[in-house]
Parts: structure tokens; C-alpha cells; sequence
């Protein structure tokens, strides 16, 4: 039996949404210097459009979870106990974030850019990804199911308007950020099973836990030609 039920059970509730995914809908604008609300407007664009598009593909009526813009320590994150989403905003970010991310660009508003880019518009995305996999039922390792996030994350984007502009943008922009981080992983061992066992250690240090996610980033945008969102949802929908 496919997973499809679970994704109702799991998502309490059920609401009328209509997509057609091929008609290409569009984003709504985040600037650098958007407010809170207009943050929170956009990011619930693109929740609402996953979520529909995820209901078309499986055929179900799926409830997106809610969003909130507040800065916590993790930045982005799906809580699956209150159906939330929370992302953080770059005007109101506490000194010691920012200037992390100032550290990743050569200027104040590049790194900007980087942030909205990736947490106002892309991690939008990501996290509708760990809802589906929650939705679904399906089990991977923090790993793999970092990886299948950004997957769902690029395919998703190119469905949209203007998708494949988006993510090359930030594909020049989570490159440059990069090549100035270090890799953590210690020399010999195993990435997987690093990133698996340190998972809750490298998840409170921005530096590390930035290398790996913008490594996936990279690896989920290069191989963008070869993701279908329909086809990954059905794929994890299987049993």
C-alpha cells in the first residue's frame, strides 16, 4: 500500500486547494530589507504552492503547515509538533549570526542576499520537504534526509516561474559562501556516518553544519535536469 493515507493522518485535517503546477505560478519578492510581515507572506507563498503541488501529485488535499519569522539558534526548522515552519529574518538577526554570514560575502548586502536567498526563499522549500517526509512516514537518516529536502527543494523550484533564475543565483552564492568554510569532516572517516553521529553538535555550529548544507545545496542544484517533483513524492510515497 502507498504511504499517501498517512500523509492525511499525519496532517490533521483536510483544506481545498487548487494547482495546476504547470502553470507556472510565481514568487512573491523578498528584499534585504523586507519586514517581518512581508517575510512571512512570501514564505507562505511557497509553502502553499508546495503543498498543492504535493496534494496533485499524490492526489490528496494535504493542509500546509503555518509559518513563522522569528530568529531561534537553528534558523530554519520544520516543528512537527505544532505543524510550524519557522525562519528567520536578516534585518532583526542577533549580532553573532550576522556576523557569520557577513564572513561569507565580500559585502554587507551580498551577504544580504545570501541570507534572503537561502532562508527567506529556499529553506522555505527544504522544510516543506522534511513536512513530506513526516507526512509520508518516511525513515531516513539525518543525512539522507537532508539531501532528499534539498532534492524536493530545486525540483519544486522548477516548477515556478522564474524557478531555474532562482537557483542559480543562489547556486553563485552558496559557492562563494563555501569556499570559505573548511570541511569538518575529520580526515579518514566517513561523511555519512560523521554527519550522522555528530549531527546534534555540528546543528549548533553555523561554520560546520553550513559546509555540509551547502555542499547538498550545490550537489541538489547541479543535478537539477534529473529531478522531477512529481517523481520524488510518488517515489517516496511507495512502500
Amino acid at each position: 500500500m502507498a504511504r499517501t493515507s498517512g500523509l492525511l493522518l499525519v496532517i490533521s485535517g483536510i483544506v481545498a486547494v487548487t494547482l495546476t503546477v504547470h502553470a507556472l505560478p510565481e514568487l512573491l519578492s523578498v528584499m534585504i530589507e523586507t519586514s517581518v510581515a512581508g517575510v512571512q507572506s512570501a514564505a507562505e507563498r511557497i509553502v502553499n504552492l508546495f503543498a498543492a503541488a504535493t496534494g496533485e501529485a499524490l492526489g490528496l488535499e494535504p493542509r500546509p503547515p503555518s509559518v513563522e519569522i522569528r530568529n531561534t539558534p537553528n534558523l530554519a526548522y520544520f516543528d512537527h509538533r505544532s505543524e510550524t515552519i519557522v525562519l528567520a529574518h536578516w534585518p532583526t538577526l542577533g549580532p553573532a549570526l550576522r556576523a557569520f554570514f557577513l564572513g561569507l560575502a565580500d559585502t554587507e548586502e551580498d551577504a544580504g542576499l545570501l541570507f534572503v536567498a537561502l532562508f527567506d526563499q529556499f529553506l522555505a522549500a527544504h522544510e516543506m520537504g522534511h513536512w513530506a517526509q513526516r507526512g509520508l512516514g518516511v525513515m531516513r537518516d539525518r543525512y539522507g534526509a537532508e539531501r532528499e529536502a534539498n532534492d524536493l527543494a530545486v525540483a519544486f523550484f522548477r516548477t515556478l516561474r522564474d524557478g531555474e533564475l532562482l537557483l542559480l543565483d543562489l547556486r553563485s552564492r552558496v559557492l562563494e559562501a563555501l569556499l570559505r568554510l573548511a570541511n569538518p569532516t575529520p580526515a579518514g572517516e566517513d561523511e555519512r556516518a560523521f554527519f550522522n553521529a555528530q549531527y546534534a553538535q555540528l546543528a549548533r555550529d553555523p561554520a560546520a553544519y553550513g559546509y555540509y548544507q551547502f555542499r547538498f545545496i550545490l550537489d541538489s542544484i547541479d543535478a537539477r535536469e534529473q529531478l522531477d517533483f512529481a517523481r520524488l513524492l510518488r517515489g517516496m510515497a511507495e512502500p
